[in-house]
Order: C-alpha cells, then sequence, then structure tokens
C-alpha cells in the first residue's frame, strides 16, 4: 500500500482568490490529505489580515480532518516572501502560538538561531516541524542531497523535505537514489522532489522511491512541475 500522503497547496492572495481554492477543495476532498497554506503570497498584507485568512482555510478544514502545513517560503528559496530573519522568526513563532496547525515549516538554511527558537515554540505548542531546502539552480548528485538529509536530521524534526532544480535525467536519479537511501536512515519523513517537467516523476514516485508527502494543486501551481491532487490521488492509488 502505497502511504504518501497529498498535499495541496493554497497560494491564494485575496478572499476571492481564497474562497474559490476553498470550494474547489472541498469538491475534491478525497484527493489529498494535507492543505498547506503558503503565508509569503500574504505580504502585502497587515497582521490582522495575514492571521484572518490563514484562519479562514484552517476553520474549514481541520473540521474536515486535514492535517495543516503552514509555510513562509523566503524568495531566495523559491517563495515570494520577503520578510527580514527577524520577521520571520517572529512569525514562524507567532503562527506555532496562535494557530490550530499540524506542521510549520522551516527553512534549514535560515541559521541556528531562527531554528532553534521556532523548534522551542513548535514544541510547546505540539506542532511538528517539516524541515525544508530549495534550490532552484541546480541538482546536487546522490552524495549532495543526503547530505541535506543529514543536516535536518542533526537538526531533528519530522519531515525533511529538499526539492531541486533537475539539468538532466541524471538529476532526477539523483534525487529518486537519495530518497531511498534516507528512507533507509531515516524512515518514512523524507520527501524529495525533482522540480519542473522532468522531475515530475518523483511527485508520484511508488515503493521504495515514494516520499512522506506529495504537493499538488487546486487551482494553480505553486512550484514547477506540481500536478493537480485529482491526478496524483490516481497515479499514487493505481
Amino acid at each position: 500500500m502505497n502511504t504518501t500522503k497529498i498535499v495541496v497547496t493554497f497560494t491564494g492572495h485575496n478572499d476571492d482568490e481564497i474562497n474559490a481554492e476553498i470550494r474547489a477543495a472541498k469538491e475534491n476532498i478525497n484527493d489529498f490529505d494535507i492543505v498547506e497554506i503558503r503565508g509569503d503570497v500574504f505580504d502585502a498584507l497587515n497582521r490582522e489580515d495575514h492571521a484572518k485568512n490563514v484562519r479562514s482555510i484552517i476553520d474549514v478544514f481541520k473540521p474536515l480532518n486535514k492535517e495543516i502545513i503552514y509555510t513562509y517560503r523566503t524568495a531566495k528559496e523559491g517563495g515570494s516572501g520577503s520578510k527580514t530573519t527577524v520577521e520571520y522568526e517572529a512569525l514562524l513563532n507567532a503562527i506555532c502560538t496562535l494557530m490550530d496547525i499540524d506542521y510549520i515549516d522551516i527553512e534549514v538554511n535560515s541559521g541556528d538561531k531562527i531554528i532553534d527558537s521556532v523548534t522551542k515554540t513548535a514544541a510547546e505548542h505540539n506542532v511538528k516541524r517539516l524541515l525544508s531546502h530549495h534550490d532552484f539552480k541546480q541538482t546536487p548528485d546522490t552524495d549532495g542531497i543526503l547530505s541535506v538529509f543529514k543536516k535536518m536530521d542533526d537538526i531533528g524534526g519530522e519531515l525533511y523535505k529538499a526539492a531541486f532544480f533537475p539539468q538532466s535525467s541524471e538529476d532526477v536519479d539523483h534525487v529518486t537514489s537519495a530518497v531511498e537511501q534516507a528512507k533507509v536512515l531515516y524512515g518514512h519523513k523524507v520527501i524529495g522532489i525533482s522540480m519542473g517537467e522532468i522531475g515530475k516523476e518523483t511527485r508520484t514516485a511508488l515503493g521504495e522511491k515514494s516520499s512522506a508527502l506529495t504537493y499538488g494543486f487546486i487551482m494553480r501551481d505553486a512550484a514547477p512541475g506540481q500536478i493537480h491532487v485529482s491526478e496524483l490521488r490516481q497515479k499514487l492509488t493505481h
């Protein structure tokens, strides 16, 4: 049986877009397990409106037994987030404290101080840590990817996510090979993504090559190569 959970990424910027995504997600409610709220798309909003948007999504999907990931993806890791490191730390701590979420995404390159601070807050509020690393320029070799997962394991967390941009099918193979080996070392908590068109197979990988989570979209893709959640569900169950 495949144990990959499907994450639907919400990227709506305003009330209309968010409500449209909520409606579409409810129509496809069996095609995903987890909702990822991308807080970086709310960068133009004040703190109250940011919180209101996050809470409105949680209030719909928590009662429907969907887990919630909160992600603030910084610009240097491919997102639209422009907060300073101090603001990033404060935001993640506030979300862990105030919101009923299951996972907080922490960028593993954000620095020890931020990781330690958010880890402490997350533990106090029973929020699990999803450590993440994104490289939109290149893909290291298998050993290079394994060193990223090892760094994550040294920090400690419930999920380890590493995403890379491939230049060739060999790069895609490096990701699947690293996932396979990292799962032996760390268990079923590893997520390896090769982005873009040629890396799509990593999003629907089965068996030893499968990731703990795979990310899909409901209205518009949030990353190159993302697949609609309904197609993901079909591919992962057949």
